[in-house]
């Protein structure tokens, strides 16, 4: 089992120390086909109202800007 414990500076409550979030980021890269598949797939959902045009904004590793 992977230890998803927040890396506190402080003590805290264990439940809040235990909690984690589905929307971590993990170290390892998407391969670029995957995340085509991904946005096609999302372009293609249905809309609440079909309103339209779609907007995505894609951050990788690659492509970093450190100011």
């Amino acid at each position: 089992m992977i230890d998803k414990s927040a890396d506190n500076q402080y003590p805290i409550h264990e439940l809040l120390q235990q909690r984690w979030s589905p929307r971590a980021f993990l170290e390892q890269p998407i391969e670029r086909e995957k995340l085509l598949s991904i946005l096609e797939a999302a372009r293609w959902a249905a809309s609440s109202s079909n309103e339209q045009p779609w907007s995505f904004i894609v951050a990788t590793q690659e492509n970093r800007v450190d100011n």
